[in-house]
């Protein structure tokens, strides 16, 4: 089997002159420091967003018996690998050339309570991402067909922009990280188009609902109606509210007792409105501080009234309600974030893993 490097340079060397592919140490570049609460995306937040004003800080969440059927009925999580694995010596350039393993998950709950990986909608592809310095959209296609025919192994070619004032590592990482971005979308999208979002089958996806500046992919925030964005950690220091009633996100949260949210709060993406707000799903006794074991929620305001008016709180505290019902069974022992990782995402992010190849088989491919 040839390896990759050899086919880009055989490539490039028939359509490119003066380009040249070089074998580098390769570099896994998703270990980072450890950080215990961190958010990929905060956007600011002023406003009540729910109706009728609930006109105070805390709320508590009624516990749901377990022989009611749930309305969490489909659970998406994504996964990433990346790496560094060649350079490139492009038009007086010295630019990295960044590949990555990116799965999408989408797990289904059952009649008999039972969560297993619905197949149909589970995606799994191998990305390089090439400077746009040198690919054009012909160039890419060429390269992706005789990557993936030559080496045997299926790979997408996604090109990023170098831009003077970034790092051209992170620049390849984002491009994978928004390619991934756009695989969650697709299978929203999948699972809105076949009907299997409803008002009593909810999708509850794994982080924030931040999906702007996605080219290529048709964004429709209908079919996001029935879809719920939880996230297992926050940065405490961001501020809600304004004026006077400014307050961080720590000092509001710390004050929750087990089952308690806050109100609803409004923050914006471009053009579309999020509904945000906390839930308390461990007892802080059994917690090691004040913040642990709080989840942050999010759903996009689809209709006018709910843009006008906010959230309802009938359907926040609903969710709420069965959001809570989710802390058990928990992968204590298995994962750091266990009081904030709902299982059913848990089993996700393992079942996508699983399908992942070890970092030496991948690197190996190069």
């Amino acid at each position: 089997m040839k390896k990759i490097i050899d086919i880009i340079n055989d490539e490039i060397r028939d359509t490119q002159k003066g380009i040249e592919c070089l074998p580098c140490e390769r570099v896994n570049l998703d270990h980072e420091r450890y950080s215990e609460y961190k958010d990929a995306d905060e956007h600011k937040a002023t406003d009540i967003f729910e109706y009728p004003n609930p006109g105070k800080d805390t709320l508590q969440t009624a516990f749901i018996p377990h022989d009611i059927p749930s309305i969490l009925k489909y659970f998406l999580d994504s996964s990433r690998k990346t790496y560094k694995i060649a350079d490139l010596k492009v038009k007086g350039r010295y630019l990295p050339l960044v590949a990555g393993q990116v799965a999408v998950g989408v797990m289904v709950r059952d009649d008999n309570n039972s969560i297993n990986p619905n197949r149909r909608f589970c995606h799994y592809e191998n990305v390089i991402a090439f400077p746009d310095e040198i690919s054009n959209d012909d160039d890419r296609k060429h390269l992706a067909n005789s990557i993936s025919s030559k080496s045997s192994t299926p790979f997408q070619v996604i090109i990023y922009s170098v831009k003077e004032d970034r790092d051209p590592i992170d620049l390849g990482v984002a491009k994978i990280m928004a390619h991934m971005a756009g695989m969650e979308l697709n299978a929203v999208h999948e699972l809105s188009n076949n009907s299997l979002l409803q008002s009593n089958s909810l999708l509850v996806k794994d982080g924030p609902l931040r999906y702007k500046n996605l080219k290529g992919h048709n964004f429709d925030i209908t079919q996001f109606r029935n879809v719920i964005g939880v996230s297992k950690r926050f940065r405490p220091s961001f501020t809600l509210g304004s004026g006077r009633k400014k307050v961080d996100v720590g000092v509001l949260t710390s004050s929750l007792e087990m089952g308690e949210r806050t109100p609803v709060f409004k923050t914006e993406e471009e053009d579309k409105f999020i509904g945000m707000w906390y839930l308390r799903i461990r007892p802080k006794n059994q917690m090691i501080n004040q913040l642990q074991g709080i989840i942050k929620v999010e759903c996009y305001a689809i209709d006018k009234i709910e843009e006008e008016q906010g959230l309802n709180s009938d359907r926040v505290n609903t969710i709420s309600e069965y959001l809570l019902r989710e802390r058990n069974v928990t992968p204590y022992g298995q994962d750091y974030r266990w009081a904030t990782h709902l299982y059913p995402i848990f089993l996700a992010e393992s079942y996508i893993k699983s399908c992942m190849f070890s970092n030496l088989r991948f690197e190996g491919l190069f």
